[in-house]
Formats: structure tokens, C-alpha cells, sequence
């Protein structure tokens, strides 16, 4: 009987498998130490992120409070709002090899010392297990993040909100309307959302910053009027900037009148912030003088139609109206100088409506007066008659508008003198 015999087995087999599973194991060990480096990098990034807009938040509370609005108070709220937020996320400062560095103003990146910025950086040390094959040092892993927390002018010096409708915005009258120093924005979609219906040729709406409209084309003029400036049609809508700003609280306020006010006589009537229950009615000969403050008209209205001469230097009227008859009409025939607060959150606003309001606001200016301010009215249609070179508000917000009137008149858009609006997000 014959039998076949194997070649004997040298080990050649196991010498090239003991060889390969160095190199296995050690890509195994990188791998492994890389993703858990890469997982303790993303949460690092989210600590630093959530960091940085914590600390812009506390920039944005106190932005008119601070000493330097945009930058850290006194207390270092802002700081340390920053590195509690990093500290719940698992990186406390000086706790575990965790460095956490907060910068207000951002000393490195694209936003060095610009106000109203935080950053943060976050150097964290991290072990090696598995790669020790390679070394034992540790591995030094980091991110950044910048916030923005500030308050930034609206640049829209007429903003209509109206989305849908035919004339949202309509121009009317032989006198002509001078916007500067900022564009004009209405959001309806219809194709004649902003119309101007001036007699004659001397109609006309002037804005060299141009007319941003939601429509195609968005616009259309008869009478002979003219609309002067870049147009631009099919324009994205713009939501209600000042959507954020509280109505001011009347629990806060003084109670300065049970029922309504009214001054007919023609003598001169200083007036005191707080609340009006019934409003406020203007109609005799007489000077009426509003001291700074907010002026609340629960119900009622704020109505001046007197022959008489109005002032009321860093007010803000606010109208909760109970009805639509509850507006604010501002007609008199006398000289009426308005100006609106210039610090707070009441900043620049003059006239504010309660958002939800239909009541229609109502604001005439004759020669020789002079409003300044904001006049919003989110959800209610606003009426501006100007003649004789009157200026008559500072920017218009509101869901509807008319402009008319047989003289000159024009809308002084100042950055520095309108309200702000809330900016806070991630920049870097």
C-alpha cells in the first residue's frame, strides 16, 4: 500500500501573519484614537459655540446699559456667561487640562476689536491609549468660535410689510416725498404693491438708494408722477424688525389719569409720562408740553387736533387701543415738534402701536414742525400727509402706508438716531 506524504510546513504562514498584525494593529490604534479625538473635537466646537453666544446674548441685554455698549460691563457678565455655558458642556477652565479663553473684543480672526463680538477658544489635552505605540505624549485638541450680540440699525427707511395687496404702499398728492439715506421696502407680491397717483408732474417719490419691491414689476404711476430711483422687483420680503421689541410694561408705569384727557383751553398744559387711561385729546389754543418719558394710552387714542403748538422732546407715545377708533391722530394746524428717546430700548421710536392693532394711524405735518423718530404700526395702516418742507418722521414701519400732500416733505433716515435690532448668531 502506497501512501502520499504532505511537504512539511516551515512556519512561513505564521512569520507573514505575526509581521501584518503589526501594521493591523497599529492602524487599529490610530483609528481608534483618531475618532476619539474627532468626537471630543465636535464636542469641544459645540462648547466653544455655545460659549460664544452666551456671551453675546449678555452683550445684547446690556447693550445700553453697559458703560461701552458692545463690550463686557464692569462685572464681566458677558465673560462669565461665557465660561459657565462652556463649563455645562464638560470644559470648566483650568479643570482637566481645559483652558478656556474668552476675548470681548475678538483678538484674532476676521472680527478683531469689533464691539459687539465674543470670542471664545477652548484647548483641551487629550490622551493617547491605543497610539501610545507610536509615543506618549499627549495630543492637544482646540476650536474657536465668535458671536455676534449687538444691536444694529434698520436700514430701510420705509418698510411695508403688507405681503399680498394691490397699493400697499400708495403715493398720492402734487407735493413730492425725498427719502435719504436709505431704501424704501415693500414686501406685497402684487405686481402694483407700490403705486404713486400724483397730479400733474409734480408727484414724486425720490429715493437715490433705491425701492427694493416684492412684486414683478411691483410698481405702477399715473397722473403724470414719477418714481425716482433704482428699482428692484421681485425683492425677498423683510420680517418685522422690531418683532422683538417689548411693549413697554404699564405696571411700571405712574398712573397719571383714571379717564380720558382732554385740553381745549388756550393756556399752556405740561404734561408727565405714564399712563393715560382714555387717552390724550389735543384741541384747543393753547401749548402743550410733554415731558421725556413714555406716554401710555390705554384705550382712547392719542388725538391732536388743535390750532395750538405741541413739543414733546424724548417721548414715546404708545397706543393700546381698545377699538378701532382708538387711533392716533396727529392734525393740528399749530407748529408740532416731536422727538423720540435717545438711549434705552425705546430708542429712536416715537409712535408705537400695540402690534396687533388695526387702528389706523393718522400723523399730518404743516410748515415749521419737525418729528423725528420711528412710527410703527406692524399690523395697522399708517397716513402721512406733509407739506410746506415739513419733516415728518424719521422711518416708517407699518403693515399699510399713504403718503400724500401738496407740498415738500421728506423722511430723514439717521442710523444713529432709529431704533436697533437684535443681532445674535454665530459669525465665525
Amino acid at each position: 500500500m502506497i501512501r502520499n506524504q504532505s511537504p512539511s510546513r516551515k512556519g512561513n504562514v505564521t512569520v507573514v501573519v505575526a509581521v501584518c498584525m503589526v501594521g493591523i494593529m497599529s492602524i487599529v490604534a490610530l483609528s481608534l484614537d483618531a475618532g476619539m479625538m474627532l468626537d471630543k473635537h465636535r464636542q469641544i466646537q459645540a462648547a466653544a459655540d455655545s460659549a460664544s453666544l452666551a456671551g453675546a446674548i449678555d452683550l445684547y441685554s446690556h447693550w445700553y446699559s453697559n458703560p461701552v455698549s458692545g463690550l463686557d460691563n464692569t462685572s464681566g457678565t458677558a465673560r462669565a456667561a461665557a465660561l459657565n455655558a462652556a463649563k455645562a458642556n464638560g470644559f470648566e477652565n483650568g479643570v482637566n487640562t481645559c483652558v478656556v479663553t474668552v476675548n470681548i473684543p475678538p483678538t484674532s480672526g476676521d472680527h478683531v476689536g469689533q464691539s459687539g463680538h465674543v470670542e471664545v477658544i477652548i484647548s483641551y489635552t487629550q490622551k493617547r491609549f491605543f497610539s501610545r505605540l507610536f509615543g506618549n505624549e499627549d495630543v492637544s485638541i482646540g476650536s474657536r468660535a465668535v458671536a455676534r450680540g449687538k444691536v444694529s440699525s434698520i436700514k430701510q427707511a420705509i418698510l411695508v410689510l403688507d405681503p399680498y395687496n394691490k397699493s400697499a404702499f400708495n403715493a398720492g398728492g402734487n407735493g413730492a416725498v425725498s427719502v435719504t439715506g436709505s431704501p424704501i421696502q415693500v414686501n406685497s407680491t402684487d405686481p402694483a404693491g407700490m403705486i404713486d397717483n400724483g397730479g400733474g408732474t409734480a408727484g414724486s417719490i425720490t429715493d437715490t438708494s433705491g425701492f427694493y419691491l416684492g412684486g414683478t414689476p411691483g410698481w405702477t404711476t399715473t397722473g403724470g408722477a414719477t418714481i425716482s430711483g433704482p428699482i428692484t422687483s421681485n425683492a425677498p420680503p423683510i420680517p418685522d424688525p422690531l418683532a422683538d421689541l417689548p411693549a413697554p410694561d404699564p405696571n411700571t408705569l405712574t398712573l397719571q389719569s383714571s379717564k380720558k384727557s382732554q385740553f381745549s383751553g388756550a393756556n399752556t398744559v405740561t404734561l408727565n409720562p405714564g399712563v393715560y387711561v382714555g387717552g390724550i385729546s389735543v384741541t384747543g389754543k393753547g401749548n402743550v408740553v410733554m415731558n421725556p418719558g413714555i406716554y401710555y394710552m390705554q384705550g382712547g387714542g392719542f388725538s391732536v387736533t388743535g390750532q395750538g403748538n405741541i413739543t414733546g422732546n424724548g417721548v414715546m407715545i404708545y397706543n393700546n387701543p381698545s377699538s378701532n377708533s382708538d387711533n392716533v391722530n396727529i392734525a393740528g394746524s399749530g407748529v408740532m415738534n416731536f422727538s423720540p428717546p435717545t438711549s434705552g430700548p425705546y430708542k429712536g421710536v416715537l409712535l408705537f402701536q400695540n402690534r396687533n392693532s388695526t387702528a389706523e394711524m393718522d400723523v399730518s405735518g404743516g410748515s415749521g414742525s419737525a418729528m423725528s423718530g420711528v412710527f410703527y404700526a406692524a399690523a395697522a395702516p399708517l397716513k402721512i400727509t406733509g407739506s410746506g418742507g415739513a419733516s415728518v418722521g424719521s422711518q416708517y414701519i407699518s403693515y399699510d402706508l399713504t403718503l400724500q400732500g401738496n407740498g415738500n416733505f421728506s423722511v430723514d433716515w439717521n442710523p444713529n438716531t432709529t431704533p436697533g435690532v437684535r443681532q445674535i448668531y454665530l459669525v465665525e
